[in-house]
């Protein structure tokens, strides 16, 4: 298992499905066919993961939205983001490698990603 830093690229991973309902992102990973439900700063960062970004590129985007403390964001970040890779739903990438096809300020904290009851 690789442990992310904040200069880890990652993306959306392609072998799952994602839709947008009422501002939030609804995932299913195929393989497992278990659901998440991404809340509005997760369903940000989803969408902000079409194409492979730094952690702490990520970070930037987000305190460019959202009202959330530099150092939270971060360590919010790295460990919502190890648990999309753990869970199969982002990808660590090199930067060497190429993205595939496309198939797109309120205060807030970092999303937990759990799975949809």
């Amino acid at each position: 298992m690789t442990t992310l830093t904040l200069e880890t690229l990652v993306r959306q991973h392609p072998d799952q499905i994602a839709a947008e309902a009422d501002g939030e992102v609804l995932m299913m990973h195929i393989e497992s066919g278990n659901y998440f439900g991404l809340n509005e700063v997760a369903s940000f960062i989803w969408h902000q993961l079409e194409h492979p970004r730094s952690i702490a590129g990520l970070c930037e985007l987000v305190l460019s939205e959202f009202e959330v403390d530099e150092a939270r964001c971060q360590a919010d970040a790295l460990t919502f983001l190890q648990g999309m890779v753990e869970d199969g739903l982002a990808q660590v990438v090199d930067a060497e490698t190429p993205a595939p096809a496309s198939s797109d300020a309120p205060s807030a904290a970092m999303p937990n990603l759990a799975p949809a009851a």
